[in-house]
């Protein structure tokens, strides 16, 4: 007999988040805030795109804040809702963008001349933009964010081997395409 979603277990143990209150919520939020923006800016390089992110990511939390035991998983459930929504957006935005690519074919832009530094961050986040989805969402949150690789795993819902191999890929191709800077600085 098939169950239906009412049937299912609860894959939650413990105190879930019904108890969690507005106000509990919004403390949780804040304490995060900053740490999940960061990320989601890293991810799709605009402030204002992941400031949307973000407070997508606490509504779709706060609607369904009796699902999961917020209180004591808040953390990674907000990474793992901000990271899903980024992904999403950027696979919107590049679908859009071939399409406008099909319609009207745009140049590369040239870099400015910069302060060097400034250009040096500008390319490094550039390449790191240029990374697939995966690998952007592991390197960022163990090296931009310090997550361990367990960490990163449980919040992207993947496996350490699965972290372990996007983070040295990611790495592999930064080398690779930062070469060119890394060597006009020797």
């Amino acid at each position: 007999m098939a169950r239906t979603r009412d049937e299912r277990p609860s894959r939650h143990v413990g105190r879930g988040a019904a108890q969690v209150t507005a106000d509990d919520f919004a403390a949780l939020a804040d304490a995060h805030r900053l740490r999940v923006l960061r990320f989601a800016t890293a991810f799709l390089g605009d402030r204002h795109l992941a400031e949307d992110a973000v407070q997508d990511a606490l509504r779709k939390l706060f609607e369904h804040r009796d699902r999961y035991p917020l209180e004591e998983l808040f953390g990674p459930y907000f990474v793992k809702t901000v990271a899903r929504i980024c992904v999403d957006h950027r696979r919107s935005r590049q679908a859009e963008n071939r399409r406008i690519a099909a319609i009207e074919p745009t140049a590369v832009p040239s870099p400015t001349v910069a302060v060097e530094a400034r250009e040096t961050a500008d390319l490094v986040a550039l390449a790191i933009g240029r990374l697939p989805d995966r690998e952007r969402a592991c390197f960022l949150l163990t090296v931009c964010e310090g997550l361990s690789y367990r960490d990163t795993a449980e919040t992207l819902a993947l496996t350490y081997a699965e972290v372990n191999n996007a983070i040295h890929r990611a790495r592999t191709l930064l080398r690779s395409s930062l070469a060119p800077v890394v060597e006009g600085d020797r």
